[in-house]
């Protein structure tokens, strides 16, 4: 089966979102069966961000940005969603992270 995964910029989410993502996705924690977080969005680091899972419905218990950049691509037909410093940003998506401000 091939599923379609959304390019978009890792901007979408704030400091303390990417600080999350690196904690819930982090090998051990991964790995660890009581994580609840990390079953919901199956997902891992990249060197340059993050491959999530897309769930149908806004998850409970993500943080909302996450929340908002997951259910935006599942709107456009995605299963997954690679958060990359290097992708465009989505128009229709605020940019948290101040490094990615004009």
């Amino acid at each position: 089966m091939i599923r379609p995964f959304l390019d978009l910029s890792s901007g979408h989410l704030s400091p303390d979102t990417q600080a999350w993502l690196d904690a819930e996705l982090a090998d051990a924690v991964l790995r660890a069966p009581e994580n609840s977080y990390a079953a919901m969005i199956a997902g891992g680091k990249t060197r340059y961000g993050w491959f999530v899972y897309a769930p149908e419905d806004a998850a409970e218990g993500l943080p909302a940005d996450l929340t908002a950049v997951l259910l935006k691509g599942r709107e456009l037909g995605a299963d997954y969603v690679l958060l990359d410093c290097d992708a465009p940003p989505h128009p229709d998506l605020p940019v948290l992270h101040p490094d990615f401000l004009d």
